[in-house]
This record gives structure tokens, sequence and C-alpha cells, in this order.
């Protein structure tokens, strides 16, 4: 009887890690520059002109209207003010996150992938990864590409035998870049 137990136990546990994997849970899969590029139905560098939060789902969640001035459109065309969906915002002292998402500012010069939902909202592709901050890097006066992730950075590889430090440190020029994905959208 014991033994039935400890088998049902078994087969019960095993049950929820294949219907369940942990590794399913609030993940965005990893997409190169090539992968976002081809996916979005634009991509666009602009300024964040305003974010406005609101509720949705009758005060249960929380998402954030982000105007964005289009100031040069690489794939498509959102416009010249367009407005972008995000889940997720704060309204008051409550805070909706919601992970992977990105965050916007204010003032802030983005370069955007962007796909278009069935509803007609236009969303970030990719989570985090379809928005990128850019700045101008103080020590050249070059705009870069502010806290790029590892998978970004195919227009400055290193040769071999770098550290990872020194990788971690390398710049990723806007220009660059910007003609890396110029060239995934003529393929």
């Amino acid at each position: 009887m014991k033994t039935n137990r400890v088998l049902l136990l078994v087969f019960l546990v095993s049950l929820l890690v294949i219907l369940f994997p942990p590794s399913s849970f609030a993940q965005v899969q990893t997409m190169s520059t090539q992968q976002l590029t081809e996916q979005s139905s634009a991509v666009v560098l602009g300024m964040c002109e305003r974010t406005e939060s609101y509720w949705v789902d009758g005060n249960s969640k929380i998402f954030t209207r982000v105007k964005i001035r289009g100031e040069q459109a690489l794939k498509g065309d959102i416009g010249a003010a367009a407005e972008i969906t995000v889940p997720g915002g704060k309204i008051g002292n409550t805070i909706y996150e919601v992970t992977d998402m990105p965050v916007f500012r204010e003032g802030e010069e983005v370069l955007l992938f962007v796909w278009q939902h069935p509803t007609g909202k236009q969303l970030v592709m990719g989570g985090t990864q379809g928005k990128l901050s850019v700045e101008t890097d103080k020590a050249t006066g070059r705009k870069i590409i502010k806290g790029a992730p590892p998978q970004l950075e195919s227009v400055t590889k290193l040769q071999k035998g770098a550290s990872e430090e020194s990788q971690k440190a390398k710049k990723i020029f806007l220009d660059d870049f910007l003609s890396e994905v110029r060239g995934y959208v003529k393929k």
C-alpha cells in the first residue's frame, strides 16, 4: 500500500513538472538583432515624449501608453507621433510590474522594435530587448546604445581572446548598429 502511494506521488510530481516546467514562467525568448528586425513591423529611432498609466480589466491591471515622436524610421512607419502600449505601470502608490517589459522615461531617446497586435495596439517586440536607450558618449561625443544586451553586440565583436570585462565595456555606437539593422531590413 505504501509503495502505491509513493508511486502515485512520483507520478503526480512528474506530471506537474512536464505540464508546468520551471523555465516557462515569465520568460521572453532571447532574440538576435536580426530576429528583432525581421519580426518587427517597424523599427524606429525616436523620443519618449510622455507616459501615462491607466487601469484595465476592472482595475485589476495597469498598462502604460507611451507617446513616441518618431525621428527616423528604419523599417515600417509608426508615424510622427505614435502610441506604444506596455503592460505594467504605476498609478498613485500602486505599481503593476510585468516581467521583461521595458520601462520608458520622458525625454529618453530610444530605438524601438515594434509589432502591431491584432487589436491595433503597437507593442515592443521581445520585451526589454526591443527597447534600447540611446545616449551621447561623453568621451567621444557619439551616440551609443546604453546597456545593450550581449546578443546585440554583433557590430562590435572583439578579437578572439578578449576578456569578458573588455566585452562588457565595449561601446555600441548607434550609427554602426543602425547600419546593421538596415542590412537586415534589405534581406
